[in-house]
C-alpha cells in the first residue's frame, strides 16, 4: 500500500516529529545493543508513554470534572432547548462558557493526549518504513551488501528489475535504473530493506562462492533484525501477508477496548447530555480504527499500538486508583479560584462573580444591539412613509434609494 525510500521523511509537520523519534530509536539500539527493531520499538513505546504520562492524568481530571458538570450543562442545555435565535444561541454560548470557567476545565481539555498519540503513530510508521536511514547501525549492516553489489552486474539487473515488485519508489531515479544503483548506494538500500527470505536466497547466488556466503550471513542477521514471528518483518503489512499478520489488528483491537473500557469508568456521563452519544460511539469508533490501521500500516507501526494500549492498560489500572482517591470538590475549589485570580487580572470580574450575571450581562448587550438595529430600521421606514405624496421630498427620497441600489 505505501512506497518506501531511505532519505528521512521531510514533511514540514511530519517529518520533524520522526526524526525525533527516529533518533530516540537509534538511541534504544545503540545503548541496549538489542538487535530486534520490533523489541526496540515496544521499549520505545513504553518510554513515549511514561513521557505522556502528565498529560494521561491530566485527561482524566478532565473526566472526573466533566462528570461534576453534567447536571449543570444539562440544565443549560435544558433551558435553551429549541431556541434557534442568535440571542439565546449567544446566551447559551456564555453560560457554558462561563460554567467552564468556574470549574477550570476546558471544552478541549481531553483531546490532546489523543491528537499527540496519533502524531506519534503517523510519524512512527515514517520511521519504520525506513528504519536504515534513522538508525545507524542497521545502515552499516545494508550498506556491506551494497558495496559488493556495486561492482555485481547480475545483482544490479537483479535489483532493477524487482525494484517495482517491492513496491520501492523508482521516479527520481533516471531512464537507467542499472546506473542510478551504481551511482547511489541508497538506491541499492531502498531495494534491499524490502527483501524477503526468498529475494534474499536468490540474490546471494548471484555472487562468487566467498561473497555470497558474506551476502547470507547478512541476510540472516537483517532477518533477524526485521523479524516479528511466523516468518513477518516489520515492513511488511498484515493486509499483503493475512496469516499470520491478522493477529496483529485483531489483537490491537481487543486490548484498544479494554483501554477505552478502564478510561470510561472515570466517566459518569448524563444520558441527557448530547455528548453521551457522541463518547458511546467514540469508545467503538477507536477499536475499529486501530483495527484499520494495523492491517494497512507496517507491522512495526500495529506493534506499536498494541505495545502502547498494553501501557496503558496497566497505567490505567493504576490511574483508576489514584482517581479514585482524589477529592474532586476540592480539586473544584482550587480551579474555581484560579479561574477567579485570572478573571481579575483580565479585568473580567462581574459583580459577584456569578456565571448568570455574567452570562445575562453579555445576553442583554446582544439583545440591546437586536434592539437598537430593530428601531432603526423601523425608524427609516416610517420616515419614508411620512412623505407627502408628490412632494418635493418625497421625490428625493426616492431619488436617493435609486442611487443606492445603483451602488
Amino acid at each position: 500500500m505505501f512506497d518506501i525510500f531511505l532519505t528521512q521523511y521531510g514533511g514540514s509537520f511530519l517529518g520533524p516529529i520522526a526524526k525525533v523519534l527516529g533518533w530516540i530509536l537509534n538511541a534504544i539500539y545503540n545503548i541496549l545493543g538489542i538487535e530486534n527493531v520490533a523489541i526496540n520499538i515496544i521499549i520505545f513505546t513504553f518510554i513515549v508513554n511514561l513521557i505522556m504520562l502528565p498529560l494521561t492524568i491530566k485527561q482524566q481530571k478532565f473526566s472526573k470534572l466533566s462528570s461534576k458538570m453534567q447536571p449543570e450543562l444539562s440544565k443549560i442545555t435544558q433551558k435553551y432547548k429549541g431556541k434557534t435565535d442568535n440571542a439565546s444561541v449567544m446566551a447559551q454560548q456564555q453560560e457554558t462558557k462561563a460554567l467552564y470557567d468556574k470549574y477550570g476545565a476546558s471544552p478541549t481539555g481531553g483531546c490532546l493526549p489523543m491528537f499527540i498519540t496519533m502524531f506519534v503513530f503517523l510519524a512512527l510508521y515514517r520511521v519504520i518504513y525506513a528504519v536504515p536511514a534513522y538508525v545507524d547501525q542497521i545502515y552499516d549492516i545494508y550498506d556491506k551488501v551494497a558495496k559488493l553489489s556495486l561492482d555485481n552486474n547480475d545483482a544490479l539487473q537483479y535489483l532493477a528489475d524487482n525494484a517495482a515488485n517491492l513496491k520501492v519508489v523508482t521516479s527520481g531515479w533516471g531512464d537507467n535504473l542499472i546506473n542510478a544503483l551504481r551511482e547511489n548506494e541508497n538506491y541499492i538500500i531502498d531495494v534491499l530493506t524490502k527483501f524477503g527470505r526468498d529475494n534474499w536466497s536468490a540474490f546471494a547466488e548471484l555472487f562468487a562462492n566467498g561473497q555470497a556466503s558474506e551476502v547470507t550471513n547478512i541476510a540472516d542477521k537483517i532477518m533477524h533484525i526485521n523479524y516479528v514471528f511466523g516468518g513477518l518483518n516489520i515492513s511488511e503489512t498484515p493486509a499483503t501477508k493475512m496469516f499470520p499478520g491478522i493477529i496483529i489488528p485483531i489483537v490491537s483491537v481487543i486490548l484498544q477496548y479494554i483501554q477505552t473500557h478502564l478510561m470510561s469508568q472515570n466517566s459518569q456521563i448524563d444520558p441527557d447530555n448530547p455528548m453521551a452519544a457522541s463518547m458511546k460511539s467514540m469508545n467503538l469508533f477507536m477499536p475499529i480504527m486501530s483495527g484499520i490501521f494495523c492491517l494497512f500500516f507496517p507491522i512495526g507501526a500495529g506493534i506499536y499500538l498494541i505495545a502502547s494500549n498494553l501501557f496503558r492498560i496497566i497505567q490505567q489500572f493504576f490511574v483508576n486508583k489514584y482517581m479514585d482517591n482524589l477529592d474532586v470538590d476540592e480539586m473544584v475549589e482550587k480551579n474555581m479560584e484560579k479561574a477567579k485570580e485570572k478573571r481579575e487580572k483580565l479585568g473580567l470580574e462581574v459583580s459577584n462573580g456569578s456565571i448568570k450575571n455574567v452570562a445575562t450581562t453579555r445576553t442583554n448587550s446582544v439583545k440591546d444591539l437586536s434592539n437598537v438595529n430593530t428601531k432603526k430600521n423601523n425608524m427609516k421606514e416610517n420616515k419614508s412613509m411620512n412623505y407627502k405624496k408628490g412632494s418635493i421630498a418625497s421625490i428625493a427620497h426616492m431619488m436617493e434609494q435609486s442611487d443606492k441600489g445603483d451602488k
